[in-house]
């Protein structure tokens, strides 16, 4: 093995054994904070803080988790300072982790062939010698929402679309797939036909969705002031957010949760469907059933 590829697990090991540490931190915060209030969706609200602290700080496969699932458990729970502190810690050490992964896949090649190996290499090897070869990269990424300026109201609601969409150039594309998606052979063949076309020609990557959670979030009157004055502010206090897992949020000794609607967990009878637009038809640019590369085709384009 090259010394610049021993470099990289070195960084991969060290990143992951800084992101254990941070993880057990921050669970055992949240669960020392027992004065703040707390409530998840789906759970009894006596056992939600420590329910939530296990679920937001879980790395590894449960026994019965299947692999393209995701842990889930929204719910609002509070934090003190300290927990926050600990929790912005915890954000990072996931950026860190995620980046010493990125590196370290480059060096294999972009190809599916690669991307497996050096999947196999990596659990096999480093991650069998932690004795964690069942680690969730998903669960390892993702950022936790931590909230330091207090939220005025949170209104939870589904989004039930059976369909998302995105419009992107063709070069562009290219990357978001390799971004967002496990690598596969039909990802693979898209990227090919991206390749093949005009960077600038505008592609559609449309994929099933399943029903998952949205707060609509509402802030305190000076902040949603400079909200509308400024649209950096806009990514600090965002109006909207998936949320798979509960919000984190700073409250000192006494203060209650922002109001928050108490959203039942999804059922088919609340499903909406998202209106389609009249203007714009998709035309699948391939043959395969699990593409999800498409061609926008205007009205006026077919008159």
């Amino acid at each position: 093995m090259s010394t610049i590829k021993i470099a990289a697990r070195i960084a991969i090991r060290e990143a992951l054994l800084s992101l254990l540490d941070d993880a057990r931190l921050f669970r055992d915060a949240i669960q020392a904070d027992n004065n703040l209030p707390a409530w998840l969706m789906q759970q009894n609200t006596l056992k939600a803080r420590e329910e939530a602290s296990l679920v937001a700080t879980q790395l590894i496969y449960s026994e019965d988790q299947h692999r393209q699932q995701t842990q889930k458990l929204p719910g609002l729970i509070g934090i003190s300072h300290e927990t926050l502190t600990i929790g912005q810690s915890f954000n990072m050490k996931k950026s860190d982790f995620k980046s010493a992964m990125l590196n370290y896949r480059k060096l294999f090649g972009e190809s599916i062939k690669m991307t497996d190996f050096s999947s196999k290499e990596l659990r096999e090897g480093l991650l069998g010698d932690l004795n964690i070869q069942h680690l969730h990269f998903v669960q390892c990424y993702r950022q936790i929402r931590l909230f330091e300026e207090r939220l005025h109201r949170v209104g939870f609601s589904w989004a039930s679309a059976t369909h998302g969409s995105v419009r992107l150039t063709a070069h562009t594309a290219i990357q978001y797939l390799k971004d967002k998606f496990t690598p596969s052979q039909v990802i693979q063949d898209d990227i090919n036909s991206l390749t093949q076309m005009h960077s600038d020609d505008i592609v559609v990557i449309k994929r099933p969705l399943a029903p998952h959670l949205r707060a609509n979030l509402s802030w305190s009157h000076s902040i949603e002031q400079l909200r509308q004055s400024n649209k950096k502010s806009r990514t600090q206090y965002p109006g909207q957010i998936n949320t798979p897992l509960p919000l984190f949020i700073y409250l000192l000794p006494g203060q209650s949760l922002p109001e928050f609607n108490a959203i039942k967990p999804w059922s088919t009878g609340t499903r909406q469907e998202r209106l389609q637009r009249r203007d714009t038809r998709l035309e699948k640019l391939s043959n395969h059933p699990s593409s999800f590369l498409y061609k926008p085709i205007t009205e006026k384009a077919l008159a």
